[in-house]
């Protein structure tokens, strides 16, 4: 017996199974929140495929780009096989890879501070260290990943000192990390970004990378770490709470 036209099989529910993780971390958030669920659906699916367009023209435009970067590659080295089999989408796989490195572009603070909770009178340092990530060196266009440690300081002098819960501060080093910039910059903006939304008594960030642009090429230098600061109150002004921070990621 044939299947009906529009039943689901196979494949198709593997792909299906992708919209879980976008519909748990936004809109089923936003669906629960909303006083018609139905009718902010309908309001969204507008969203949704007016961006999933723009998105499919950028990618188009830039696979058509690469393309371009992969014949003049040949220009350059003969012998480099444009039919390889491993090569003649990798325009397409470039394009998807650049999209998906830069999706932090499309991102504000508040898209990963949505929840926040009273600090309970807890007035001392909350740290999260080891947060892993992949960025894209501004210059280059070349990766630089690592790991990032992030503290900050509720203030209990406010009636509305905040806390979040620790997945946000892991979102807010993933927002920020998927861009093409400087590290100097990200580190900078994952401090703003606590900030803004927290109001706490202090903030400090620590980020440690190895560079693809230093081992790779250049002055290939293999083993080479960079490491980056940002702090702002209390953690400014007071130098042993500053070496408290130090103590707790390298103990």
């Amino acid at each position: 017996m044939g299947k009906k036209k529009n039943q689901i099989v196979g494949s198709n529910d593997m792909k299906l199974e992708k919209l879980e993780k976008p519909f748990n971390n936004w809109l089923g958030r936003e669906m629960a929140k909303a006083e018609d669920p139905i009718a902010h659906l309908d309001e969204r699916l507008i969203d949704i495929r007016k961006r999933t367009l723009e998105m499919f023209e950028a990618h188009k435009l830039m696979a058509s780009g690469y393309k371009t970067v992969l014949q003049a590659l040949k220009m350059a080295y003969p012998a480099f096989d444009l039919n390889d089999p491993n090569i003649t989408d990798s325009h397409n796989r470039m394009a998807r890879a650049l999209l998906e490195m830069c999706s932090g572009l499309g991102a504000t603070n508040g898209d990963t501070v949505n929840a926040t909770f009273p600090s309970e009178k807890y007035n001392e340092v909350i740290l999260l260290k080891d947060i892993d990530f992949t960025s894209l060196c501004a210059h280059h266009f070349i990766p630089f990943t690592g790991v990032a440690h992030v503290a900050y300081l509720p203030d209990v002098t406010q009636q509305d000192g905040r806390v979040v819960g620790l997945s946000k501060l892991a979102r807010i080093v993933d927002v920020h990390a998927q861009r093409p910039q400087l590290q100097e910059r990200m580190c900078y903006s994952i401090m703003e970004a606590l900030k803004s939304e927290l109001r706490p008594a202090g903030v400090m960030v620590v980020v440690q990378a190895a560079h693809g642009c230093l081992t790779c090429r250049g002055a290939r230098k293999a083993n080479a770490i960079m490491l980056t600061s940002a702090l702002d109150g209390k953690f400014k002004e007071d130098p042993k709470l500053r070496q408290e921070f130090l103590a707790l990621i390298h103990p």
